[in-house]
């Protein structure tokens, strides 16, 4: 962000085939272009900063994203995006200082860093600029906006008393709008959920808001114990745990496993 030139070795902590979460000491800005390069196979290739991830003492996660979509960089075999998970990801933006809006598919690394800093900055064509974008129905001004997901289909339950603005707001319903506060977005990645009674417990995190995630366990977790949990995980790389609350368990009826939903802490 000083417009210095620069080179150093960083850390991946994700890999997508749109890009990577990177660990760097500089302060980076969204929509800036970086080289990067595999020590494995001096192979590079060029991104651009999509957004900042999070931070823990001077180092910055970022999510990076690679200009030519189509190469393979990693030489890993991703699987293939389903035709569900390309629609939940299609979602309209709107820009905060023009209002111009427009349909887009956000990659899975887009998705983080909107739901982390609760919008993404993107080049706007009527601006002529890089600029800052919210969903169109999270701007309060298009009622009819479509919403990109609604759980209320997986887990049928009687409709809970408490507001949308506490804790419950985890909790499904068997109406058919989305009566939640904050939306949430499918995932597919690992997490881990640190407690006094289970240690660190790797867990596959199903959906994520700004409020809260979800995820499958083996281990059975009792409702308001407290936790920490850090979504994505990597092992072994540098991860950022938040404090939160189990307000949801139910077992899955001929699994063993359960699903639970988390609220982050208030600060």
């Amino acid at each position: 962000m000083e417009g210095k030139v620069f080179s150093e070795q960083a850390k991946t902590v994700l890999l997508s085939r749109h890009g990577a979460g990177i660990v760097s000491e500089y302060k980076l800005s969204a929509e800036q272009e970086l080289i990067l390069r595999s020590l494995e196979t001096n192979s590079e290739a060029e991104v651009r900063v999509v957004g900042q991830l999070g931070a823990v003492g001077n180092s910055y996660t970022y999510g990076v994203a690679f200009l030519n979509q189509s190469i393979d960089f990693w030489g890993i075999e991703f699987p293939p995006v389903s035709q569900s998970e390309k629609d939940a990801n299609r979602v309209v933006l709107q820009c905060a200082s023009c209002k111009a809006r427009e349909m887009v598919e956000q990659s899975d690394l887009e998705s983080d860093v909107y739901l982390v800093n609760e919008g993404i900055v993107r080049f706007c064509k009527s601006c002529g600029s890089s600029t800052f974008w919210k969903r169109a129905d999270e701007t309060g001004e298009d009622e009819a906006a479509p919403r990109q997901f609604d759980e209320a289909q997986d887990f049928p339950e009687s409709p809970p008393e408490e507001s949308i603005d506490s804790p419950a707001d985890l909790k499904p319903t068997l109406v058919s709008e989305n009566r939640r506060k904050h939306v949430r977005t499918k995932v597919n990645f690992k997490g881990c959920i640190r407690s006094f009674a289970h240690g660190d417990d790797i867990v596959a995190c199903e959906d994520i808001s700004r409020a809260g995630l979800r995820f499958r366990t083996r281990k059975h977790y009792s409702v308001k114990s407290d936790i920490e949990v850090a979504a994505p995980y990597s092992p072994g790389s540098l991860n950022i745990f938040v404090r939160g609350q189990i307000v949801h368990v139910e077992e899955v009826p001929g699994e063993k496993y359960f699903r639970c939903g988390v609220a982050y802490a208030r600060s």
